[in-house]
């Protein structure tokens, strides 16, 4: 006989991902609950959400000081503080946490419980919270990561701030020099709003460049713009202290000494995984993340995790496809693996840096023969209205027609990149025939708005397969010459 289960899954975490699984699991008919993981009953800050808010109102500010367009006398450009933008990003933070609430979510079905958990294995796997053991088909992990450069001792946690200070507003009242610590996503975000806002900022990062990962074409033109708004990037330094000299902070970054007046830590991330237990229900981990396989499986079968928990960028997109792919395998068949592959991310810096697929390094080394097409943004008619012209998008594409990848830089990028990563799910081709190609239109756009940039991509593709192929151009010259 089966044991009667209390739940079909436990979500551990009251992250943006935790709430989203809860959400999608309770429509499914599943018996869910949530442990919060924390003593509050509040939803847990959301950094990309803050970087986003910021950002835009942010860039607003810039467009109006720098933009030709604006037209605006400099004294009558309103002075906008960081703690004026945060007011306008607290109310929107109010808004998505009211769609968000846990309140919300125990209306909808959900056993919401406030509380800290803990993994317990005997006599069965389970999860005790407030003296109550909760059992459970399945768990998931959605705890996020928290701040902790392995570098610093306790004692010297004052001598920086990290982004979960935005709970305190102790980053509304910043100084005007400022060191910026971290090379992914929300580092290079936070650095150009910080920027934006009349700060100056320097960047350390720990390679040789930003965005090691990605392509160095779209990666150097993100690193140009940076440094074009006063951003002072630092590379190839590695921090290994920090120090407080005559009220001045100090930080030693490989072989270099740099001072400021207040630094920020927008790196170093560990799992949020504090009095979980985890050793002793044989899940693995170490500093940076928690093992899992390709099912999100941990090293207990039972236990899933998601997010930036498993190291990586900390990306709500991706995040989002993990939680869907943990819920086809724990609430249904155990058979679904993951595939990054057509997934879309983007760095919401401005412009934006969008990826879908791989890289043109990537795309080489895995299948020799392909075709790298290139547009740029000031060939768009938009993007000369808006005056919006930095911007690049390469699409890479096999012989057949088949997108491999795309990497975007530019205004709504982060839009645009959703169009090919639906061609790529749904394994939309561009037309192989460059002829067929050239009067149809493989991709609709609407002119002019920036998805003319796709249009003339993929038209790059037939004029290359033409130049590719002699004998084709024969043919239409062939052709011409009889009509005449």
């Amino acid at each position: 006989m089966r044991d009667s289960l209390e739940y079909d899954l436990i979500i551990i975490g009251s992250s943006w991902e935790g709430i989203y699984a809860a959400k999608v699991a309770v429509q499914l008919q599943a018996r869910v609950a949530l442990v919060t993981q924390c003593n509050h009953g509040n939803y847990l800050i959301n950094e990309a959400l803050i970087n986003r808010s910021l950002g835009e109102f942010a860039a607003w500010n810039y467009q109006l000081v720098n933009s030709p367009l604006a037209a605006i006398a400099e004294n009558k450009i309103p002075n906008i503080s960081i703690s004026q933008a945060n007011n306008w990003t607290i109310n929107i933070n109010s808004i998505i946490q009211t769609q968000n609430s846990l309140a919300g979510l125990a209306a909808l079905g959900v056993d919401v419980i406030v509380g800290m958990g803990e993994f317990y294995r005997l006599p069965k796997l389970g999860l005790q919270v407030n003296k109550r053991k909760l059992r459970s088909r399945n768990f998931l992990l959605a705890t996020g990561s928290v701040f902790n450069p392995q570098f610093l001792s306790e004692d010297l946690s004052n001598s920086y701030l990290t982004l979960k200070d935005w709970d305190n507003n102790k980053l509304t009242q910043l100084p005007d020099n400022i060191i910026v610590v971290g090379s992914d996503p929300i580092a290079l975000e936070f650095a150009q709003t910080l920027t934006r806002f009349g700060k100056k900022i320097t960047l350390v990062v720990k390679h040789s460049r930003i965005l090691p990962q990605e392509d160095l074409e779209i990666a150097t033109l993100i690193q140009a713009q940076l440094e074009a708004e006063g951003i002072n990037i630092v590379t190839n330094s590695e921090v290994s202290q920090i120090k407080i000299i005559n009220n001045q902070k100090w930080l030693q970054a490989s072989d270099r000494a740099l001072s400021a007046d207040e630094i920020i830590i927008a790196d170093y991330r560990q799992p949020n995984i504090e009095g979980l237990n985890l050793a002793g229900v044989e899940v693995k981990y170490n500093q940076q993340r928690v093992y899992v396989n390709q099912k999100l499986q941990t090293t207990n079968p039972n236990i899933y995790a998601c997010g930036d928990l498993i190291g990586g960028y900390c990306l709500p997109s991706i995040a989002q496809y993990e939680v869907g792919l943990i819920l086809k395998n724990t609430l249904f068949f155990p058979w679904y693996k993951t595939n990054y592959y057509p997934q879309p991310w983007a760095i919401l810096t401005q412009p934006n840096l969008a990826r879908v697929g791989l890289n043109e390094r990537q795309a080489r080394q895995k299948y020799g023969e392909i075709y790298i097409l290139k547009q740029y943004y000031n060939q768009v008619a938009q993007a000369q209205i808006s005056d919006q012209t930095t911007g690049l998008c390469k699409l890479i594409v096999l012989e057949d027609g088949t997108i491999i990848g795309c990497s975007l830089i530019g205004d709504r990028a982060a839009d645009l990149i959703t169009v090919i990563s639906l061609m790529m799910q749904h394994q939309i081709k561009l037309d192989s025939n460059p002829m067929r190609g050239l009067t149809s239109v493989s991709i609709p756009t609407i002119y002019p708005t920036m998805t003319e940039i796709l249009h003339h991509v993929s038209n790059d593709f037939y004029q290359q397969k033409l130049q590719r192929h002699p004998n084709l151009l024969k043919r239409l010259q062939t052709w011409f010459a009889w009509r005449k």
